[in-house]
């Protein structure tokens, strides 16, 4: 496997765990307020979009 191959394969595992991550914040605390719970969600569908933008070709 060459150099190039390596650096994808590890990228593509951090963007595995960070989509794990965002996984667990795509459940709005309970807590939260109606608002706060809006603004949370768009922010976590923000962090995806980037997320994704950044996955390898």
């Amino acid at each position: 496997m060459n150099s190039k191959e390596v650096y994808k394969q590890k990228i593509e595992e951090e963007l595995k765990q960070v989509q794990a991550k965002l996984a667990e914040f795509e459940t709005p605390q309970k807590s939260l307020t109606a608002d706060a719970r809006i603004k949370y969600t768009k922010q976590v569908d923000n962090l995806k979009q980037k997320v994704n933008a950044m996955r390898p070709n």
